[in-house]
């Protein structure tokens, strides 16, 4: 956009016309990382904007962690990073009113955890081996109905087997998904008796054991086999618990 021109739009529109411009010249690289960006009053003469606009942009950049802004110095293009990237999915989805976002993040995980798992056989290091062991220790040790800490503990779990797996670009993707299921556990499973708590913690064990096993001896079709049998576990009391609170 030439610098003066005017945009011929409400106030709301225009900052977001503001903010998707200086999104693109980040993109091409005209502001580069760590470089000082114009001032308000130079971008409110580069757009024919008011300030208010201008500085709705800047705040909408910044939330995307695009830009950070220094107090008493400006604002500058931030250094992206994977942390930056999954903090915004956490923010997305635990704002969302999506009322499926639980079962749809069980049909999400059935898609990518199966492979995952497999290449977990294929590429965990003595370490990754070590670490799942203690988890499993912790899992088996944990006190029935407990529910938080069973959830932290079957989070920590796929974590490990994604880290496992030796891809950064799956562990950054998958990371936000493991933190759902925090959220969803202890919401669903947090209101049911004892009994039924007591017998879906020892099939976790179950699983996780078998998935170790199979992870531990290198048998990736194993893996995939015993990680996709766990999922469709884990659907099926979703979608039963579901029933459950619907008639409650």
């Amino acid at each position: 956009m030439d610098k003066g021109q005017i945009i011929q739009h409400d106030a709301s529109t225009i900052s977001q016309v503001i903010d998707r411009e200086i999104e693109n010249s980040i993109k091409i690289k005209k502001y580069s990382i760590g470089e000082k960006l114009p001032t308000e009053n130079e971008f409110c003469e580069i757009y024919s904007a008011s300030r208010t606009s201008v500085r709705e942009a800047l705040n909408r950049l910044k939330t995307r962690g695009l830009i950070e802004i220094r107090k008493g110095s400006g604002a500058y293009v931030a250094e992206l990073s994977s942390q930056g990237a999954m903090d915004l999915l956490n923010l997305y989805f635990e704002m969302s009113e999506d009322e499926d976002l639980a079962y749809n993040t069980i049909k999400t995980r059935q898609f990518f955890e199966p492979e995952i798992a497999a290449q977990a056989a294929l590429n965990r290091t003595e370490e990754n081996l070590r670490e799942i062991e203690e988890n499993l220790e912790k899992l088996n040790n944990c006190k029935e109905g407990d529910i938080e800490r069973e959830t932290e503990l079957d989070r920590d779990f796929h974590v490990l087997v994604t880290e496992s797996a030796g891809n950064s670009v799956v562990k950054i993707i998958m990371q936000p998904i493991f933190n759902l299921i925090s959220t969803h556990r202890k919401m669903v499973y947090g209101k049911h008796n004892q009994t039924s708590n007591f017998e879906r913690l020892k099939r976790t064990i179950r699983f996780h054991t078998d998935i170790y096993n199979a992870i531990l001896t290198k048998d990736s079709r194993e893996a995939f086999y015993q990680m996709k049998q766990s999922l469709a576990d884990t659907e099926k009391i979703h979608l039963t618990y579901k029933n459950i609170n619907r008639h409650n």
